[in-house]
């Protein structure tokens, strides 16, 4: 049961964000098939659990209609939900109650407003409460994936929730913590 899930949650994912973004485009079948399939021999090779397929699963339908709009719809937030809480009540993380403050603080200042997107917040908010300081290393690699897309790609703007993804599946890899030297 769990190899179907592995395989059908990344594509309904897949199908979710493309059903939200409700634009026609003609490269759409690319990206689809690079993050499906990184998706689907991650749920393999690090035995993701069910709970885990459908966050995912729920985090790439975000990412995907992220990577072509810019937007991230409130549906794949809502979708996450479940397994954060699942996690969250099973590990107690409390690092979780740090990002729960920074929702007050992002919502009256302009400025962070400007430079970090509203569903960045909440997905951070969401991996914390799952993962608890995995939080760290994906915010770690996720930065160092961006800066490195934004400077060679010569660009002053990127839509940040494809690095996050990035860096939440590399957060998994126990290999680059001992490479960077990060031990939290």
């Amino acid at each position: 049961m769990i190899h179907l899930c592995r395989i059908l949650g990344p594509l309904g994912g897949i199908l979710l964000g493309k059903h939200l973004l409700k634009e026609k485009r003609p490269d759409w079948m690319v990206s689809a098939i690079i993050y499906g399939i990184l998706l689907v021999l991650s749920s393999y090779y690090f035995s993701f659990s069910f709970l885990e397929v459908f966050f995912y699963s729920a985090f790439l339908s975000g990412v995907y209609t992220d990577h072509y709009s810019g937007r991230v719809y409130n549906l794949s937030l809502y979708l996450m939900v479940p397994f954060a809480l699942s996690g969250f009540y099973t590990h107690h993380s409390y690092i979780a109650a740090l990002f729960m403050l920074l929702l007050p603080l992002y919502k009256k200042s302009r400025k962070l407003q400007f430079y970090f997107g509203e569903a960045d917040v909440y997905v951070l908010l969401f991996i914390s409460m799952a993962y608890g300081r995995n939080v760290f290393y994906t915010l770690f690699y996720a930065s160092a994936l961006g800066l490195l897309y934004a400077v060679v790609g010569r660009r002053r703007e990127i839509y940040f929730l494809p690095f996050l993804f990035f860096g939440l599946l590399l957060s998994h890899v126990d290999e680059f913590h001992k490479f960077f030297g990060i031990l939290l």
